[in-house]
C-alpha cells in the first residue's frame, strides 16, 4: 500500500549490547531506563578515533537517528558519602537508616536512638530525617549527621 510505513525502530548499543527505541530523539534518562543502568553508572556516547567520549546527562537529548549504531558506553562512578563528617566509599543506589547509624560508630547504648538527618541527597530525596527501618537514595557527597537521642 502506498502511504503504509511501518514504525522505525532506532537501534544503539551500550556496552555493546543491542536496545531499541521507537523514537528517534530520546533523553538520557530514556537511554538509561532502556539499558537498565543503576544509579551509579554514567553514560557516555562513544566517540571513535581516540576522541574524548562524551557525557550524557539525564536530561540530555539524543539523536538516534545518525548512520549506523549509536554506541555508548558506561562507567560506574565513585560515591562518597559523609557520615559526620567522616567520608566513605558507598556502591548500593540506597542506604538503610541502620547502615548510616553503623557507619557513623557512635557510643552504643542500650537506652539510645538516634536522629538521622540528611541534605545534598538526589532529586529523590534531598533532604530530611530517617527512622528504623527506613531507606533513601544516595548520591555522591551527601551528607548525613547521627546524634543519639540519650540524655544523661
Amino acid at each position: 500500500m502506498l502511504g503504509s510505513h511501518e514504525p522505525k525502530a532506532y537501534r544503539f548499543k551500550v556496552d555493546g549490547q543491542q536496545f531499541e527505541s521507537m523514537n528517534q530523539v530520546i533523553s538520557g534518562l530514556e537511554l538509561r531506563q532502556l539499558a537498565g543502568l543503576s544509579a551509579d553508572t554514567e553514560l557516555y556516547v562513544d566517540v571513535p578515533h581516540g576522541w574524548q567520549d562524551h557525557f550524557v546527562s539525564c536530561d540530555d537529548q539524543v539523536d538516534l537517528g545518525k548512520p549506523g549504531t549509536e554506541k555508548f558506553i558506561t562507567l560506574r562512578k565513585k560515591i562518597v558519602i559523609f557520615v559526620n563528617g567522616t567520608p566513605h566509599d558507598y556502591k548500593k543506589e540506597k542506604v538503610s537508616y541502620e547502615k548510616i547509624v553503623e557507619l557513623a560508630h557512635v557510643p552504643v547504648q542500650a537506652t539510645a536512638g538516634y536522629i538521622v538527618k540528611y541534605s545534598n541527597g538526589p532529586r529523590q530525596n534531598p533532604s530530611g530525617l530517617m527512622s528504623p527501618g527506613t531507606e533513601v537514595y544516595v548520591c555522591n557527597k551527601m551528607d548525613f549527621n547521627v546524634r543519639s537521642t540519650h540524655q544523661s
